[in-house]
């Protein structure tokens, strides 16, 4: 009788040990509240950090979800900040991913030793990238180590995903794929919300006080973010969302579930024209045209496929007239929808007639013949970045938009000639495992959705800087 007692009262034993922390964690909260400012702040962090981290107590795989719910919505939380602490350019959010990163490469190291290095085609390969950039981190051409620690967080830190990408299993990545298509479509009703009733003031008040963002104005108009901190970022995560929206609408065997997915995807094809960003609308493309060909039974029928896609975009090309530039500046202030949506449509249908992608060439041109040659091995893994323009304000290098230039300038000649194998081998490994998978393969359409979102990606990386994303690097 004495062992039943004892068996019910250990419960109530343990159940006092968890109020303990959490009647503390409350409290902290109130006085945090109270005093406001920069105390309120670093208790939202220090809670969001402690969240993403602790189902690393259960495994990987939880953590891993954290950050994915977490980045879409990082530069709300960012910008909302402003509510009760006043403009700064040092913003600590953007060290919480890098942070639980860190965290979950130690457990993933601790369980399965160094064999991550090489244990998959292409760790190695990844392997000596990622060594590139850890040494390219203390180079001294880029002025000061910090510069370097910065360069660190927007190329070193994606980088390390790949290696959670080797343990996960096909249930987790269909779970974080279909989390893409929620939370793009969640996202993008905010970037609604900002396009017809404008921007809160605390958005607004980050807009105003911010610097080098002057791509956000097109026309009389600013651009919607969504809740992301670009409308880059916006544009890359809805592509990405919609070619997996449509992948699952091809494989869904219900009525219902493909009427879903296609909902969900006419919903994030319009985010993409409400970005702004062709580059975007481009990539998507190539994503549709790369999945359906890939579902073809055999040549003959993906050549028949390749027609019925060719023929509507080339009568739309040649028999669709494009907005003129000066339709885009008459537009009044209260017209974002339609300015957006004409900035689009002309970058579309005639991309190149635009001034964006002539000062994008001499750019270009300007890196590859009179820079990237004289520093052949790098000038530091923080080169072209923000922090290095704020430290080096006297700087003559132009805007780079290009992530393979990007790490030619920061990691030299064989920095980028490394990543451009590293992902040709990877698109040619997709899609030779997309066209060798059954039909009846359960796993046969994540496998085309994957191999359709690795041509995107590369024009993302020759028009972007896709893989410094957040967001989006870690897919």
């Amino acid at each position: 009788m004495s062992a039943a007692v004892e068996n019910i009262r250990r419960p109530r034993k343990l159940a006092i040990l968890w109020i303990a922390p959490i009647q503390a964690a409350g409290i902290f909260t109130v006085w945090a509240i109270a005093g406001g400012g920069q105390t309120l702040r670093a208790w939202i962090l220090t809670a969001l950090l402690w969240l993403m981290t602790l189902p690393l107590l259960f495994g990987l795989e939880g953590t891993l979800l954290a950050m994915l719910l977490f980045e879409p919505f990082r530069g709300l939380i960012r910008r909302a900040q402003y509510l009760f602490i006043n403009y700064s350019g040092e913003d600590p959010i953007h060290l919480l991913t890098p942070a639980v990163t860190l965290l979950a490469l130690a457990v993933l190291l601790r369980k399965k030793r160094l064999h991550i290095f090489w244990a998959t085609p292409l760790a190695g390969s990844v392997s000596v990238l990622g060594l590139i950039f850890l040494l390219e981190i203390f180079n001294p051409l880029q002025g000061s180590l910090f510069v370097g620690l910065t360069g660190a967080l927007f190329m070193l830190v994606p980088l390390v995903w790949f290696y959670f990408g080797q343990s996960i299993n096909e249930r987790f990545l269909r779970t974080a794929l279909s989390v893409t298509v929620v939370l793009g479509i969640l996202a993008s009703a905010y970037g609604l919300y900002q396009l017809i009733f404008g921007y809160p003031n605390f958005e607004q008040y980050w807009i105003d006080n911010t610097d080098f963002y002057a791509s956000i104005a097109v026309g009389h108009v600013k651009r919607a973010l969504a809740s992301f901190s670009s409308a880059e970022e916006w544009g890359r995560y809805t592509e990405v969302g919609a070619i997996v929206s449509f992948g699952f609408m091809f494989a869904a065997r219900c009525l219902v579930a493909r009427i879903g997915w296609l909902v969900c995807a006419l919903a994030l094809v319009t985010a993409i024209f409400l970005s702004g960003q062709r580059t975007a609308v481009f990539g998507f493309v190539v994503g549709l045209f790369t999945l359906m060909l890939l579902g073809a039974r055999n040549w003959r029928w993906a050549a028949a496929r390749l027609t019925m896609l060719l023929v509507p975009l080339v009568l739309v090309f040649v028999f669709v007239t494009p907005p003129s530039n000066d339709e885009e500046w008459t537009k009044e202030e209260t017209e974002t929808v339609s300015t957006l949506l004409t900035h689009t449509q002309r970058g579309t249908l005639k991309p190149a007639e635009e001034e964006s992608l002539r000062v994008r060439l001499e750019n270009w041109s300007f890196l590859i013949t009179s820079v990237i040659p004289y520093r052949p091995l790098g000038t530091g893994l923080g080169a072209g970045s923000l922090s290095d323009i704020r430290a080096n304000p006297n700087s003559d290098l132009p805007p780079i938009d290009n992530f393979i230039l990007v790490l030619a300038l920061a990691c030299g000649i064989p920095g980028a000639l490394l990543f451009s194998w590293i992902l040709a081998r990877a698109t040619w490994l997709s899609l030779r495992l997309a066209r060798s998978a059954l039909p009846d393969d359960r796993n046969a359409s994540l496998n085309r959705i994957v191999a359709a979102i690795m041509p995107a990606l590369i024009l993302n990386s020759i028009f972007g800087l896709t893989f410094s994303i957040y967001s989006v690097a870690p897919i």
